[in-house]
C-alpha cells in the first residue's frame, strides 16, 4: 500500500508544482482550434506526473530489494522515446504525427528486444502461425503499442476521459494479474491506476492540467505492455481480453481514419471536431440538460457517458478474460454498437435512452 500511496502523493504534488510554478504560455494549451473545449490556456504536460511518480516508484522498489524492480524500470525506460516525442510536441507544437508515430513504433521494439515482451498469439490459427516468425512478431507488437499508444491520445479531448478510462483499463489488468499470483503486474498496473489518480483529481471536473501528447502515449503504452505481458507471462489468458478492455479507444481510432479518409476524402491526421465524444459534448449534453449550461459544466458532463461505456467493456473482460470466443463476441458487439449509435447522433436520431433526464418528445436541431 505505501508504493501505491507514494505514487498518488507525488503525481499529486508534481501537478501542484506544473499548475503553479509552470503555467505559463509556453507551456499551455490555447482555447484556439477546432477540437479545444475549454475556456483559458491550461498546462498541458501533466504526463510528466505520470512518468516521474512511476520513476519514483521504481526507486523504491529498488531501495526495497523487489525481485521485478528491474522489469519495472525497463517498462518505463522503453517508454522514453514515445513520451518524449509527445513532451515535445506539447512544448514545442512542432513534431508531426509521422514522428510521433515512428516515436511508438521504436518504444514498441524495444519492448520486444529489452523486456523480450512479443505477441505470439491471438487465437487466430493463421495468425498466430505468422506470429511464430520473429520479424513479423517484432513487426506486429511494435504496431499494437504505437496504435494504442496513439488510440489514447485520440480520446484525450474532455477532462477525466482519457484518465478516466486509463484507471479503468489499469484495474482490470491488476484484478486479473492478482488472480494469477503475477506481483509484477499488479503492482505495475496498481502504481499507473494511483498516479494517474494523483492527476484525476487536478483534471477533473475543472480541468486545471491536462495530460497533453505525453501523458496520453504514456497511458496508451503501459495498456498496451501490460497486455502484452500478461498474455506472454500466462497462456490461460486470452490474448482478446486485453483488446476488449481497449476496444473503445481502439476503434475510436480505426473509425476515425475510415471517416476521414473514405467518407470525408481526406487526410486521416487532420483534426476535426467529430470524435464520438464530440459529439456527446455537443448533441447529448444539450438535448439532456438543455442549451444554456456553461462550457466547463458541459466539458464536465461528457467524459460520464464514455466512462459507462468503457465500463460495458471492462465489466465481460473480468469476467471472461479466459474465454477467448465471449471475448471476441464483446469486441464484435461493441464495434456494431458504437457505429451504429454514432450515425444515429450523426443524423440528429439519437437515442431515446441516451437523454433520460428529459421528458416527452424531444427534436432535434440542425
Amino acid at each position: 500500500m505505501k508504493y501505491l500511496i507514494a505514487a498518488f502523493l507525488s503525481s499529486a504534488l508534481i501537478n501542484i508544482l506544473i499548475i503553479r510554478y509552470l503555467g505559463f504560455q509556453v507551456l499551455c494549451d490555447t482555447c484556439e482550434g477546432i477540437q479545444k473545449f475549454h475556456q483559458r490556456p491550461v498546462p498541458r504536460i501533466g504526463g510528466c506526473s505520470l512518468y516521474f511518480s512511476a520513476l519514483l516508484v521504481a526507486g523504491l522498489f529498488f531501495l526495497a530489494g523487489k525481485p521485478f524492480a528491474g522489469d519495472f524500470l525497463k517498462v518505463l525506460l522503453c517508454a522514453l522515446p514515445l513520451f518524449l516525442s509527445g513532451l515535445l510536441e506539447d512544448i514545442t507544437k512542432r513534431i508531426s504525427p509521422r514522428w510521433r508515430l515512428l516515436a511508438g513504433f521504436v518504444s514498441g521494439a524495444l519492448v520486444y528486444g529489452v523486456l523480450s515482451a512479443r505477441i505470439a498469439r491471438v487465437d487466430l490459427p493463421g495468425f498466430d502461425r505468422l506470429l511464430q516468425i520473429p520479424a513479423f512478431s517484432l513487426f506486429f507488437t511494435a504496431f499494437a503499442v504505437a496504435g494504442v499508444s496513439h488510440a489514447f491520445n485520440i480520446i484525450d479531448g474532455f477532462n477525466g476521459l482519457a484518465s478516466g478510462v486509463a484507471m479503468l483499463v489499469f484495474g482490470a489488468y491488476a484484478y486479473v494479474s492478482f488472480l494469477l499470483n503475477d506481483q509484477f503486474l499488479v503492482y505495475l498496473g496498481l502504481i499507473m491506476l494511483f498516479a494517474t489518480l494523483g492527476f484525476f483529481i487536478w483534471n477533473y471536473p475543472f480541468g486545471f492540467i491536462f495530460l497533453g501528447d505525453g501523458g496520453a502515449y504514456l497511458l496508451g503504452y503501459i495498456s498496451a505492455v501490460l497486455g502484452i505481458l500478461l498474455i506472454l507471462r500466462h497462456p490461460q489468458v486470452s490474448p482478446w481480453f486485453p483488446l476488449l478492455l481497449v476496444i473503445y479507444p481502439v476503434w475510436e481510432t480505426l473509425f476515425s481514419i475510415y471517416r476521414r479518409k473514405f467518407l470525408k476524402g481526406y487526410s486521416p491526421s487532420v483534426p476535426d471536431a467529430i470524435h464520438f465524444h464530440t459529439l456527446v459534448f455537443r448533441r447529448l449534453i444539450k438535448l439532456t440538460f438543455g442549451g444554456e449550461m456553461d462550457t466547463l459544466k458541459k466539458n464536465a458532463f461528457t467524459s460520464p457517458y464514455l466512462w459507462i461505456m468503457q465500463m460495458f467493456c471492462v465489466t465481460p473482460a473480468v469476467i471472461f478474460w479466459r474465454n477467448t470466443y465471449v471475448l471476441m463476441f464483446c469486441v464484435l458487439i461493441f464495434i456494431l454498437f458504437y457505429t451504429w449509435l454514432y450515425f444515429r447522433i450523426v443524423k440528429f436520431k439519437t437515442p431515446r435512452f441516451l437523454i433520460p433526464f428529459r421528458g416527452g418528445r424531444v427534436e432535434e436541431s440542425r
